[in-house]
């Protein structure tokens, strides 16, 4: 169904595109009907990233509680914006959707990769508005300093190869054979592409200006005791596949694998230091690793990130009795 800004969005499984002013963005929310007071649960994927992969998610999520997902701009059926897609202007513009579509406060959001760095964007503009957040293998203040993946993976070494296939999450995902199929003519066109190498020139700059706002380390955490659960996925191994992909196809050689090599062997007490950092944001937190995924948790364990939102949701209700 198509909707637009006279509907109510609280009812329902509706989708539609809603004009913030500039242009438009598509969203579609599923799930019960919102009653005032009620969370509303909203999915922020990572760089480069649709939320055609998240149907598994929504499907785990929308039986108990409802869901926002939406297309940030120029993805899918969402207009470009005149505005660079830099993680200040991406937390505005999903503001403003919320706001146009009388989508009411509290929200629970769910965050992967750069989606922590957008998510805390919007934590910064609406901090009184969250009332938990569950970060899915997210990028944090400090990621790039400690762990910059993208020599690696954003390098020729990655030429011809499937990042799907290489990492095993053909075979491994949890979407229905549409779904999957959705997903990936998605994210194969056009459009997609020069919008992701748009973002992709803005996120090295998104991790100072996050970290110039001091939302960790602080004497009172900046969300008090709202409920924060992190998810770490095993990067390193997903990273350690591509690396192989590349090498097996010759794009790599010796001198080159050498710091690769290096990198990796570090990877995880660093991942595993720095996704624990992010726990600083409350008083009230829930650490998770999965096993069986990589990077995109999304794919091949949505039934982790659903826990992690039943854990978030039963907290505020607890909360809210006392």
């Amino acid at each position: 169904m198509t909707a637009d800004v006279l509907h109510d969005w609280n009812i329902g499984q509706i989708s539609g595109s809603v004009s913030i002013g500039s242009h438009k963005l598509w969203l579609s929310v599923r799930g019960p009907d919102r009653n005032a007071g009620q969370p509303l649960v909203i999915i922020i994927p990572g760089l480069t990233s649709s939320t055609a992969g998240w149907a598994a998610v929504q499907r785990g999520l929308s039986p108990f509680t409802r869901v926002l997902q939406y297309e940030r701009s120029g993805y899918g059926r969402s207009d470009c914006s005149p505005e660079k897609p830099t993680a200040t202007t991406i937390a505005k513009e999903l503001d403003l959707l919320l706001r146009k579509a009388n989508l009411l406060p509290p929200y629970v959001i769910v965050a992967h990769s750069w989606g922590g760095i957008l998510s805390r964007e919007f934590l910064a503009l609406r901090p009184r508005d969250i009332v938990g957040m569950v970060f899915v293998d997210a990028n944090q203040d400090r990621t790039l300093e400690v762990l910059d993946w993208r020599p690696l993976a954003l390098s020729d070494l990655m030429t011809g190869v499937d990042y799907d296939d290489a990492t095993g999450i053909s075979q491994s995902h949890k979407l229905t054979s549409d779904e999957w199929r959705i997903y990936k003519d998605t994210e194969s066109t056009e459009q997609h592409r020069k919008q992701a190498e748009l973002e992709i020139t803005q996120y090295p700059h998104s991790f100072p200006i996050l970290k110039s706002k001091a939302q960790l380390h602080r004497e009172t955490p900046f969300l008090g005791d709202q409920p924060v659960c992190v998810i770490k996925g095993d990067n390193r191994v997903h990273l350690e596949k591509l690396l192989n992909a590349g090498l097996a196809r010759g794009n790599c050689d010796d001198a080159k694998e050498i710091p690769f090599r290096n990198l990796l062997s570090t990877w995880d007490a660093k991942d595993r230091a720095l996704q624990s950092e992010i726990l600083l944001l409350t008083t009230k937190s829930r650490y998770m690793e999965v096993a069986n995924s990589g990077h995109n948790v999304h794919l091949t364990e949505p039934e982790s990130i659903v826990e992690g939102v039943k854990w978030a949701l039963s907290e505020f209700h607890r909360q809210a009795e006392q």
